[in-house]
């Protein structure tokens, strides 16, 4: 039908979670071409999501708030008005956080969806959408995302996580406009050794020690992290222990946005990571990749790519630079 609706994806996590959504937005696209497509995020975690073209808008909710309880109050009135007013079709509800409730209330009779929740079962929480559709479970979070759309009635015509190129170029343009190293047709590898959480951190030694190997090799590499002092300081500390041959390593920690980082991902010959937003954007440009986890299951969360490997171990102390060597030895790259 030349009806276009308007739907709602709420995802109340972190950027690597947002990410993970895009499958959904491409499919929504290919039912309803027409149709548009808002997200409300956390503050801040959409920010590798904001130039896809096929999102009409990003809604903002802040975290753990610092206001007083009448200034949440006002702000969370303030945004269900703005839901209401919007008159959505279709929402799509990805985390189950109470607060998703009287946002469901006020965006009125639309069809929803909500993931299940064994915390979540009772008539309060299952009343307040059209649809519960199940939880990862054996499932990737990709596979997940899509049962939301399929639970309401629309087809899933793929399940692709393809970033939108044309805004990677402009990015690593201006990358490469400030740091001449990008220019000199420098062939490296991306190197992303930062995690928020202590648990998903690797050891900076064996870090140090696979880049010391890596520019043995005449493979220049290229450093990231997030925007925390303390991942800045954590990449300072394994390049101290790094014993590298001249100049062959690019430091970019905490200097580039989450789309920059992403082209930069794009641009190099394979990508070395942790279980974090990083690596799952290595998989959203079809990138050679090898992610270290830890604790959390490879099942649901490995990056969403036939280009993607992983080495598991519950403790990441127990993965050694030699079993990362030998899957970059075997890595297809010219």
């Amino acid at each position: 039908s030349n009806m276009s609706n308007k739907y709602l994806i709420v995802i109340l996590r972190f950027h690597g979670d947002v990410l993970l959504t895009k499958p959904m937005i491409d499919n929504i696209k290919l039912n309803d071409p027409d149709g548009e497509i808002d997200l409300l995020l956390y503050k801040g975690t959409g920010s590798i999501l904001e130039k896809e073209k096929d999102i009409d808008e990003i809604l903002e909710i802040d975290n753990a708030s610092e206001d007083n309880i009448f200034s949440r109050i006002k702000k969370e009135i303030n945004l269900w008005t703005k839901v209401r007013s919007k008159r959505y079709d279709y929402a799509f509800f990805l985390t189950t956080q109470w607060r998703v409730v009287p946002i469901s209330w006020a965006i009125g009779k639309a069809m929803k969806a909500a993931v299940d929740d064994k915390k979540r079962r009772k008539k309060l929480w299952t009343k307040s959408f059209s649809k519960i559709f199940p939880e990862a479970l054996e499932n990737h979070i990709v596979q997940r995302n899509l049962l939301a759309l399929e639970s309401l009635g629309l087809q899933i015509f793929n399940e692709n996580l393809a970033l939108d190129a044309a805004h990677l170029e402009i990015e690593y343009k201006a990358l490469s406009d400030s740091f001449p190293f990008l220019n000199q047709g420098n062939a490296y590898c991306l190197i992303h050794p930062t995690s928020r959480r202590e648990k998903k951190l690797w050891d900076k030694e064996k870090f140090g020690e696979l880049i010391s190997l890596l520019s043995k090799k005449n493979l220049s590499v290229v450093i990231t992290s997030g925007p925390d002092q303390k991942e800045i300081s954590y990449v300072e500390e394994i390049l101290e222990n790094a014993d590298i041959v001249d100049q062959k390593v690019l430091n970019l920690a905490g200097k580039t946005s989450l789309l920059g980082l992403a082209a930069l991902i794009k641009e190099a010959k394979f990508f070395i990571g942790l279980d974090s937003v990083a690596s799952h954007i290595a998989a959203s440009v079809s990138k050679e990749s090898i992610t270290l986890f830890g604790p959390s299951n490879p099942v649901n969360w490995k990056p969403w790519s036939d280009k993607s490997q992983i080495i598991a171990k519950q403790d990441l102390k127990n993965i050694e630079v030699v079993d990362v060597m030998s899957l970059i030895e075997e890595m297809p790259i010219q």
